[in-house]
């Protein structure tokens, strides 16, 4: 008959791997964790402060991505020679190319930004604008983002009153000496499905744009509190054994 002691000892001295695994105490686990609540909340303030800092500064002055699309007329003087007349003819497609190619000019985008009035930067005004030919030699067409169709609409019509306030005095090279052109804003604002640019992009990424929520921003501050609350009872425990 064996000895219940010595079967004891010999369980005792088995090695750890061939023992029966020790079932684990998730309740007890979540208990402790509890211990640590004041360094959960710590980071779940720090993590959930800093997503709704960063949405803030991102939603302070936004570009936006709904478009708007307004129309501006360029007409040339009648010319006073037959010479300047085929000059004339001739320059339509280079007048618009060569407004296009000035369309970030300080003087046209402070002259809208003004006309904005909304606390809208010059580099944001910038980055939502852009300038194109409408079609035939006469037309520009200004392309304008907002965060909604009516700040894009806004944009749209304050950049081409200010081309046509400040055309003449950003007149390119290509046309000078050919008389002062006349600007017309010939269609107001109205909403448009996209810029005829296909590497202009809108807005922010997704990804940027689901950080700016605040709902986002808590639950993953909560979650980083957990996490830090999990992380500091694993350590204490494994000091424990």
């Amino acid at each position: 008959m064996s000895n219940p002691t010595e079967s004891h000892s010999l369980a005792e001295h088995e090695p750890a791997e061939h023992r029966a695994a020790e079932p684990i105490d998730l309740l007890g686990y979540l208990k402790r964790m509890g211990h640590y609540w004041i360094a959960g909340l710590v980071a779940a303030v720090i993590v959930a402060g800093a997503l709704l800092g960063f949405g803030a500064t991102r939603q302070a002055d936004p570009v936006g991505s709904t478009w708007a699309k307004a129309h501006v007329m360029v007409t040339m003087p009648e010319p006073k020679t037959a010479a300047l007349g085929v000059a004339s003819a001739d320059s339509g497609t280079r007048l618009l190319a060569s407004y296009v190619a000035v369309a970030d000019s300080d003087v046209l985008l402070n002259d809208a930004v003004k006309r904005l009035g909304d606390g809208t930067k010059v580099a944001t005004l910038k980055a939502a604008t852009s300038l194109y030919s409408g079609g035939g030699s006469q037309v520009l067409a200004v392309y304008a983002l907002g965060t909604d169709e009516a700040q894009a609409q806004k944009r749209a019509n304050a950049y081409a009153d200010a081309l046509v306030a400040t055309g003449s005095t950003i007149l390119p090279q290509s046309v000078q000496g050919l008389g002062t052109p006349t600007f017309t804003v010939v269609e107001k604002a109205a909403p448009s499905s996209a810029s005829p640019d296909p590497s202009v992009t809108t807005g922010s990424s997704s990804t940027a744009a689901l950080l700016e929520s605040p709902l986002i921003a808590v639950v993953l501050g909560v979650v980083a509190g957990v996490v830090v609350m999990g992380v500091a009872e694993i350590t204490v425990g494994r000091r424990r054994s």
